[in-house]
């Protein structure tokens, strides 16, 4: 069997190569399938065709044979892959794969970070779970770990994630067989609608059309059949099912922020609930009966908000892995309305607001008017200063540059507050990205460096994982920051 991957070269015009792998060389093919051509030619180091051809004519090799000679010296030589950074390497692995969350880094990136580091016999802290990678990884690794995750969506998927996987083995078969029953229950007899959700469907989103009128009559009952059920875990885990459904049925498209679907999109890619809600349920039911992991160590959500960790009843945390929101204009709550609607922590327009007043601030629309007195934040850092007086300058609107100081004073905030709860020499890992606005580049790694060495955090090291490109063509970079946190 043959497998084959195409990268693409610009060189003034584009330029291809289709590179094919053997059945010997499946496990190479696996490591490059989700790259993009851009990860690979950083992997091998290749820029173009050109200087791909020289270095094959030189060692005797094909085109095809050199680039898989120099990405397979790559990954042996290099620990972290660039498909492991983002969502794409875990996206179909068990239990990951109930909830679609592109934000999101992979499990063997996590992995990888706790043995690279020695980090062995301690506390881990996630400030930002999300989906629960890190918290799953580390107890993989025999870590307990606290986390805190501010989006309800994502605390309820971690907790039903970890309910399940805490239960024995034979009492895991049981749920899965009472799970499946119950959604044929639900199914089988739709009939009333959710008036109350219907409610807060026209509170929240007011005279904005989301899904077809018969396909949100079909959720509406959903929802009155699954509030009905009585074990508390199983209704969890049908929630969960719609919820990661919903958009796929709706108007709407995730691609960065969420958006409309063109027209077009919405002949081809609006997708009927019977056709991808049972093969939701089927991966959650095949998780929860044939996944024979079981949790071994103790997680705890000890503070929704990062920001109150401060006052979070926790000391001795000997590790930070976390990925933060980037400063990149993603509106992490609203990206998740409909979800958060459905589970009925939506039930007004000022809920959305006040999700968003509590969120990190990445975005323009997450701005806190209270924040108008923090420019103060600068003094610490001539970086932050330099960055916010350009935008100042320059920023089509007023709110960028007070963006900007809510994100490194909200980090800051986190990480002032995290500082009494770590150990003296606990090692901070953080997966951040640099950002661009108004063609003004806002090197987010090195701003929080100089901030977070104020407070008693020592740089390590900066590394570079990979590299993308802005809307305006420039390159940005996802990094590797590691600090060392000494007491004074």
């Amino acid at each position: 069997m043959q497998f084959f991957k195409t990268i693409s070269f610009v060189e003034g015009e584009s330029k291809t190569l289709t590179i094919s792998f053997n059945d010997k060389e499946e496990d190479l093919y696996s490591s490059l399938s989700d790259l993009s051509s851009n990860d690979i030619r950083n992997l091998i180091g290749v820029n173009s065709l050109k200087e791909l051809s020289e270095l094959a004519y030189t060692e005797h090799r094909t085109l095809s044979q050199q680039a898989k000679y120099l990405a397979s010296d790559a990954i042996k030589r290099k620990k972290i892959l660039p498909a492991e950074v983002t969502f794409k390497a875990g996206k179909n692995d068990p239990f990951q794969r109930w909830y679609p969350y592109i934000e999101g880094y992979s499990p063997s990136f996590v992995k990888t970070l706790i043995e690279t580091n020695n980090i062995s016999d301690t506390l881990v802290y996630e400030p930002f779970a999300g989906t629960g990678t890190t918290v799953f990884a580390a107890d993989s690794m025999g870590l307990d770990t606290v986390y805190s995750e501010i989006n309800p969506l994502l605390r309820s998927l971690i907790s039903a994630k970890i309910e399940v996987q805490s239960l024995p083995i034979e009492k895991r078969k049981c749920l899965a067989i009472d799970f499946l029953r119950a959604y044929e229950n639900v199914m089988s007899s739709l009939g009333p609608v959710d008036s109350n959700l219907m409610k807060a469907y026209r509170n929240v989103f007011g005279k904005s059309k989301y899904f077809d009128d018969a396909v949100l009559k079909n959720i509406l009952q959903l929802s009155y059949r699954i509030k009905e059920q009585e074990d508390a875990l199983v209704r969890s885990l049908l929630n969960i099912a719609v919820c990661a459904i919903l958009v796929p049925v709706s108007f709407l498209k995730k691609q960065g922020d969420l958006r409309f679907k063109t027209s077009k999109e919405r002949e081809t890619e609006v997708k009927y609930i019977s056709d991808v809600l049972p093969v939701k349920v089927s991966e959650i039911y095949e998780d929860i009966l044939n996944f024979d992991y079981r949790l071994s160590a103790s997680h705890k959500c000890i503070s929704p908000n990062a920001k109150a960790i401060g006052g979070a009843d926790i000391s001795d945390i000997g590790a930070v892995i976390t990925s933060p929101p980037y400063l990149n204009g993603t509106n992490y709550i609203r990206n998740t309305k409909l979800e958060l609607w459905f589970l009925g922590r939506l039930k007004t327009d000022a809920d959305l607001r006040i999700l968003r007043d509590e969120i990190l601030t990445s975005g323009i629309n997450d701005v806190k008017s209270s924040y108008r007195e923090a420019y103060s934040i600068c003094e610490s850092s001539p970086l932050l200063n330099s960055v916010i007086t350009e935008l100042k300058e320059n920023a089509y609107d007023k709110r960028i540059p007070l963006m900007a100081v809510c994100y490194f004073s909200e980090m800051m905030l986190v990480f002032s507050g995290l500082a009494s709860k770590l150990k003296n020499g606990a090692r901070i890992l953080i997966d951040l990205g640099d950002s661009i606005f108004c063609d003004i580049h806002i090197p987010t790694d090195k701003i929080l460096i100089e901030l977070l060495e104020t407070l008693g955090y020592n740089l390590e090291s900066n590394q570079v994982l990979r590299t993308r490109r802005s809307r305006n063509g420039s390159v940005l970079s996802q990094f590797l920051i590691t600090l060392k946190y000494i007491k004074v």
